[in-house]
């Protein structure tokens, strides 16, 4: 199970530079646009990666900066697991605890995510571990260029149900 990667998803959210010029009046397509660019993360959201026979989801249930949900990593030629996250959002960086059973034993991971549109990326970094868990020492060295998650319907991952 060590040998089991870390993931982080990146969102970044890029926004255009769209102030009306002194004496202009904003429009309403403008106005809806920053409205809709600075709506915070809610609700359900589910994220998939697919690599050969590998599936990795994510089923996350964001309220204000909580983050509670379901991971599910299906391995084709090795030991899967699941479990349960829970953590925050702080912009578009998803911080998580994931808690899960592989190989009869519970263990427990940190995960950082990135947020970018419709996508997660996922990040990694050096681990460090203490009983069952394993966490990223130094938040900051945390690198954004894992596998890239895309947003999908969770309804194809029973175990997400």
């Amino acid at each position: 199970m060590k040998s089991f990667f870390f993931i982080v998803i990146t969102a970044t959210f890029f926004a255009c530079n769209n102030a009306p010029q002194q004496g202009e009046r904003p429009s309403e397509d403008s106005t809806a646009m920053v409205a809709e660019k600075t709506a915070p993360l809610v609700g359900e959201q589910c994220y998939l990666f697919v690599a050969s026979k590998d599936t990795y989801a994510l089923k996350l249930n964001i309220i204000d900066t909580a983050v509670k949900g379901t991971a599910v990593f299906k391995n084709f030629e090795k030991d899967s697991n699941h479990g349960n996250v829970e953590g925050k959002i702080d912009g578009d960086i998803i911080h998580l605890w994931y808690n899960f059973q592989s190989e009869g034993m519970n263990s427990v991971r940190e995960l950082y995510f990135k947020k970018e549109g419709d996508k997660l990326v996922t990040g990694t970094s050096s681990e460090a571990t203490r009983a069952d868990t394993a966490y990223v020492p130094d938040a900051k060295a945390v690198v954004y260029n894992g596998a890239v998650y895309m947003k999908g319907d969770c309804a194809s991952v029973p175990e997400l149900q």
